[in-house]
């Protein structure tokens, strides 16, 4: 993949293919891939001006993506595992609940593949007490919906500081934390595997082979 300029923000499409009506009509997929390349990445209406430190990322060449889904904006990093999950979806209204149940899945798939207890925090957020291993987005449209989801496992959390600035919204219980003391990876907290054996294992829990 090319790394366009990070002053221009490239609209990305990553695991929407688990949209495709094939896959809905089978009840819908499962995606775990550990990320390989340093990125920031925009939710919808996310704004470059507001959220990213587009200078530091021109500089370092790092590429600045757009996806389709809400939510605040993300840096990626090897050490870090994304995890895709569509389901078919007739009515909208049903986002909401349909999005707390799966993170109430990967809480539990997550935790007992690390061997950490994880609670959801926030909207979509998995956290080991009051810090955030896990932040999630939602994507729908007639039919279905994708809820994305990055995980940290190993990554190097200098990275958030270096390319964003503190959130314009956050969560109520961040209350006003920097990134530093808000943030953490799950080996702080006793995993020991890397982030391609968890990505086999939290897609094995939820029943879909790792892949990416």
């Amino acid at each position: 993949m090319s790394s366009p300029s990070a002053a221009t923000v490239v609209p990305i499409a990553w695991d929407e293919d688990l949209l495709a009506p094939s896959v809905l009509d089978a009840g819908g997929g499962v995606r775990v891939w550990p990320v390989r390349e340093v990125c920031v990445v925009l939710g919808r209406s996310g704004r470059v001006d507001e959220e990213v430190y587009a200078a530091r990322c021109a500089a370092d060449g790092v590429p600045v993506y757009r996806r389709r889904g809400g939510g605040g904006t993300v840096v990626l990093a090897p050490g870090c595992v994304v995890v895709s999950v569509s389901e078919p979806l007739e009515d909208p209204v049903r986002v909401a609940p349909r999005m707390a149940r799966t993170v109430e899945a990967l809480a539990g798939v997550i935790g007992r593949a690390a061997g950490v207890e994880l609670a959801a925090r926030g909207t979509g957020d998995l956290c080991v007490g009051d810090r955030k291993v896990l932040g999630s987005s939602v994507f729908a449209r007639r039919g279905g919906f994708l809820y994305q989801a990055s995980l940290l496992v190993d990554m190097d959390l200098s990275l958030v500081d270096r390319y964003l600035p503190h959130p314009p919204r956050e969560p109520g219980y961040r209350r006003g934390r920097p990134h530093g003391e808000f943030l953490t990876n799950l080996k702080d907290h006793g995993c020991r595997l890397a982030p391609d054996d968890l990505a086999r294992r939290i897609a094995a829990g939820l029943a879909a082979p790792a892949t990416k």
